[in-house]
């Protein structure tokens, strides 16, 4: 492998969708498109004050350029074929099938520029360090470092999709199975399986927690993925199957969800509510 660097990418992952919306909103107008942009960005920006031209032509053309989802230069920029056909199914399926598809344009993206995940398969561990994979990287011809804000912003987006979790980067999780999954892309797997893994899962859980029927849906997920990864189930699929059973009993069984007591990461949103614990009760 030659050298290569890792793509620059400012923007947030979480506020790719309503940047794309301003794009398609305004494609043909490109000063409403600016200012539009700029006023969202001050919006969110816990930065303070930021120019117009930073907060368009260093942040969000560049991010979205090299995440290839717009073309066209000057007034002429627009959502490329990938950014309108993400922007619809976010629209029309909801968030867990839109970061579902992003998940298969970044690993695209990755395997050609950063080859963070491919590197990730070869460590073949579940935690790593920072150091760990910046060695790992640069042994396979990438330039970066242990402070390299372009591999820091690239794992955010990595991140977003579930193929890493970490709230510190020297104690990173990789979710290989997530990987392995979006890479091989097969059939979903059938709803009874996934039950069956949930509920034995469950009481493995249970079991271990000496009784108490109160279980992480982080930890119950990863249980359940990484059981059905040769079957390529990903975090999606997980909750999206999970939201299923938050209104229907199933196999004499009732599942309840429980808010935190304080916020906890890794929980799922249903109806605008967050929740962060399941228990399963019997119901015949």
């Amino acid at each position: 492998m030659t050298a290569t660097s890792i793509p620059s990418t400012k923007a947030s992952p979480d506020l790719l969708v309503d940047l794309m919306k301003i794009i398609d909103r305004h494609t043909g107008n490109i000063e409403l498109m600016k200012k539009e942009i700029h006023r969202y960005l001050l919006e969110k920006s816990t930065r303070g004050k930021r120019d117009e031209y930073n907060s368009v032509y260093a942040i969000t053309f560049p991010t979205l350029r090299r995440l290839e989802l717009i073309d066209g230069k000057g007034s002429e920029v627009h959502l490329s074929s990938d950014g309108k056909i993400l922007l619809d199914i976010f629209e029309k399926n909801g968030v867990l099938h839109y970061k579902k598809n992003l998940a298969k344009l970044l690993l695209r993206i990755d395997a050609e520029k950063a080859h963070v995940l491919e590197n990730l398969l070869v460590l073949n561990k579940s935690e790593i360090s920072i150091g760990e994979l910046v060695a790992v990287l640069k042994k396979a011809g990438v330039e970066t470092n242990d402070n390299d804000d372009r591999l820091l912003k690239w794992l955010r987006f990595l991140k977003h999709v579930d193929f890493v979790d970490y709230e510190d980067v020297n104690s990173i999780t990789v979710n290989i199975f997530q990987i392995k999954s979006i890479m091989e892309g097969k059939k979903p797997v059938d709803f009874d399986t996934f039950l069956v893994a949930l509920f034995e899962e469950y009481q493995k859980l249970v079991s271990k927690n000496r009784g108490n029927v109160y279980v992480k849906i982080p930890e119950l997920q990863r249980k359940v993925c990484t059981r059905l990864e040769n079957l390529h189930f990903t975090t999606f699929d997980f909750r999206d199957y999970l939201t299923k059973l938050k209104t229907t009993n199933i196999r004499g069984k009732k599942v309840i969800f429980s808010k935190p007591g304080a916020r906890e990461m890794g929980g799922i949103k249903i109806d605008k509510t967050y929740y962060y614990y399941i228990s399963v009760y019997e119901t015949e």
